[in-house]
C-alpha cells in the first residue's frame, strides 16, 4: 500500500535553481552574431520599390517575363513607369533579385 497524505515535494529531489545573476555564461561568450540574418537597409527599400512595381497592374502583366521587358514595354505604350525601377535594375544586372519578377518563382504554375 502507498502512504497516504504524502506530500509531492516529499517524493521528488530537489534541484537547487542554478541561475547566475550578472554573471555571463560561457556559452554566451561562444555565441556571435550572424552575417547572414543582416540585411541592407538600403537594398531592403531598393527591393520594396521594386515590388511594388511588381505588384502595380497598371503596367500589365508580369507573369513570365523579367522586370525591365516588362518596364520596357510599359514604357512603349506610354504607361509611364519609373525612371527609379529603371535605375535600379541597371544597376544591378546580375542579381536575380533585381531583374526577375516577383512571380517568377510560380510561371511554371499556368
Amino acid at each position: 500500500m502507498s502512504k497516504k497524505n504524502v506530500p509531492i515535494s516529499s517524493v521528488y529531489k530537489k534541484k537547487k535553481n542554478q541561475t547566475t545573476f550578472g554573471k555571463s555564461s560561457s556559452k554566451a561568450k561562444d555565441v556571435k552574431p550572424s552575417t547572414s540574418d543582416y540585411i541592407d537597409p538600403v537594398e531592403e527599400n531598393d527591393i520594396k520599390i521594386l515590388r511594388d512595381f511588381d505588384l502595380n497592374w497598371e503596367y500589365g502583366p508580369s507573369m513570365g517575363i523579367t522586370r525591365m521587358e516588362r518596364w520596357n514595354r510599359a514604357a512603349k505604350h506610354g504607361l509611364n513607369p519609373s525612371d527609379e525601377v529603371k535605375q535600379l535594375i541597371d544597376s544591378h544586372p546580375d542579381d536575380e533579385k533585381y531583374t526577375k519578377c516577383l512571380w517568377n518563382d510560380y510561371k511554371n504554375i499556368m
